[in-house]
């Protein structure tokens, strides 16, 4: 009998232990987004929404978004960056954090979408990555880095209507992916490192190729057109600078006669 009660107590306690080490544990992902030659991407550009899925079956496990600020300028931009920086160091800066209950190791494809204030310049990335159980992803956690411009027609707005013989405007509103100012003689963001330009079409043809010139207000390059016919044009603008990012903005706009 006291054989059959040690036996029993062994079986019971063994029990325990592997039906604790089978507990599901609360493990942590954080996920951020960095602009290529710039800093992290939040919610004055919109944010990004991130889609965590199982990286086998492509089942949904959490979705939400990256909110928040884009980071300590002085770390990201000119202070040397080594193995050992968190480049996202100080409170505020853009994230999204998901918690999952796992209890074995968990493969992911994380994909980022936006800018969401973007337009046509909204960007889909994707990773993988394994989470391990109670081995949380943190600091500057799973992270992006999107390469290109964002690039917003100011002038003219989309279907915009103009008389025949006016002068109008043509300027767009382009920065770095997080929103960053560019401005003239700026050391981080220079006016001068930009080349934007605006392509003008009526019926699919290219009629005027147009260089913006920085417009004196951060962000801002213009310049202006008369149009010679009515009827629909189209503008596309485009953006690059000298790190490899660039960005296209769309809009159009309507000529019609003078009134008698």
């Amino acid at each position: 009998m006291l054989k059959r009660w040690k036996v029993g107590l062994f079986v019971m306690v063994m029990s325990g232990i592997f039906a604790v080490s089978a507990w599901a544990v609360p493990t942590r992902l954080t996920v951020r987004a960095l602009a290529h030659d710039a800093k992290f991407i939040g919610s004055v550009v919109g944010g990004l929404k991130v889609i965590v899925k199982d990286y086998y079956t492509g089942q949904e496990l959490a979705s939400g978004m990256i909110m928040g600020g884009t980071g300590n300028t002085k770390l990201l931009m000119k202070e040397p960056v080594t193995r050992a920086t968190v480049r996202s160091e100080g409170k505020g800066t853009a994230k999204a954090v998901f918690e999952f209950d796992i209890k074995n190791p968990l493969k992911l494809l994380v994909e980022v979408v936006g800018p969401m204030g973007a337009e046509a310049n909204i960007h889909k990335e994707a990773k993988t990555t394994w989470l391990l159980p109670g081995q949380d992803i943190s600091g500057d956690g799973l992270l992006f880095e999107l390469t290109g411009l964002i690039v917003h027609p100011h002038n003219p707005e989309a279907h915009e209507f103009f008389t025949l013989g006016s002068t109008l405007p043509i300027s767009a509103v382009v920065t770095p992916m997080c929103g960053c100012p560019i401005k003239a003689n700026f050391p981080l963001w220079n006016a001068d490192d930009y080349t934007v330009t605006a392509y003008i079409f009526k019926g699919g043809k290219k009629i005027a190729e147009l260089p913006l010139k920085y417009a004196g207000k951060t962000s801002n390059f213009s310049s202006s057109f008369t149009p010679k016919e009515k009827g629909g044009y189209r503008v596309v603008f485009t953006a690059h600078d000298k790190r490899n990012n660039q960005g296209v903005g769309i809009s159009g706009f309507v000529v019609v006669p003078p009134k008698k």
